[in-house]
């Protein structure tokens, strides 16, 4: 039987258009928002392990239909939340200490795709109904 966890974010996620050009610390407050609105939404359905292997759907329900790309690369930031933190290599003798996926809430393993099937659909709806629904199931075998 395969795992799988569902959960709703009130509002469409931000397209790739509205973090281009920003600072380095307008884009660290975006994934900051995005990693608080993921781990409030999906608050009680947080496994003690990750999924090895999964398939990841992003539904964008808002009242446009954006561009395949910037549906695309606005993602970025959601799927980011859904990683497992990992630490990495430290290559030379006191550097300090660095970490993949720092915000990650750890749903899947990695976002590459031999640990998730990522697909990301734009559906368009009325103002009211606009909002993210993200499903991750799991993939055994």
């Amino acid at each position: 039987m395969t795992r799988e966890i569902t959960f709703t974010l009130p509002a469409p996620f931000p397209l790739l258009n509205h973090s281009i050009g920003e600072s380095r610390f307008s884009l660290t407050n975006m994934r900051r928002k995005m990693a608080r609105s993921v781990a409030m939404a999906s608050a009680g359905q947080r496994l003690p392990e990750p999924f090895s292997k999964a398939h990841v759907t992003i539904e964008r329900y808002s009242v446009g239909t954006p561009d395949n790309d910037g549906l695309q690369g606005g993602a970025k930031f959601l799927i980011d939340s859904l990683t497992t933190p990992r630490l990495l290599n430290v290559r030379t003798e006191g550097a300090r200490q660095r970490t993949k996926n720092k915000r990650g809430l750890g749903f899947i393993v990695d976002d590459a795709p031999q640990y998730a099937e990522i697909e990301v659909i734009g559906i368009k709806c009325k103002r009211a109904e606009q909002r993210t629904v993200v499903t991750i199931r799991e993939v055994v075998g």
